[in-house]
């Protein structure tokens, strides 16, 4: 839904496109979830908000240095489980498919990722890779 913030009453022309977008039980132009990343001594986070998702609807993968989030099903697909389930009467809420990518740093511990889903939020850890010091190193020259 669209909304109007501005002093002035809209044009007669805008009005009916308000009462439009206000009526329709239109979908959300976002095609993917906003997120948090954020890096912490131990690694790195990322906070995926996907409300109305499951957590069978949501893949998370990492391939060539590459971790992406991306959801398994269409928001048509969605739609005809609900209208199997039950007699909708009016469906607004939308959880289109889904695909997004993020290049890992180099110090990420690829092996090491985990996930967890809790109210709406999915949180991925990305741990550093522990890197031993390998404390003094004599090198010697030859001749």
């Amino acid at each position: 839904m669209r909304y109007y913030i501005s002093s002035a009453a809209p044009y007669i022309s805008d009005i009916g496109s308000f009462f439009d977008d206000f009526f329709t039980s239109g979908t959300s132009s976002r095609k993917f979830p906003p997120v948090d990343i954020y890096e912490t001594q131990e690694g790195y986070a990322i906070e995926a908000e996907i409300a109305g998702y499951g957590d069978d609807d949501i893949r998370v993968s990492v391939k060539d240095g590459t971790l992406t989030i991306s959801s398994t099903e269409t928001l048509k697909d969605r739609i005809q489980k609900r209208r199997e389930a039950r007699s909708i009467i009016s469906s607004e809420i939308a959880t289109p498919q889904f695909s997004r990518s993020f290049s890992l740093p180099e110090d990420a511990d690829r092996n090491a990722i985990e996930a967890e889903s809790r109210n709406g939020i999915l949180t991925i850890r990305i741990p550093k890779v522990v890197r031993k010091d390998p404390g003094r190193i004599e090198i010697k020259i030859g001749k």
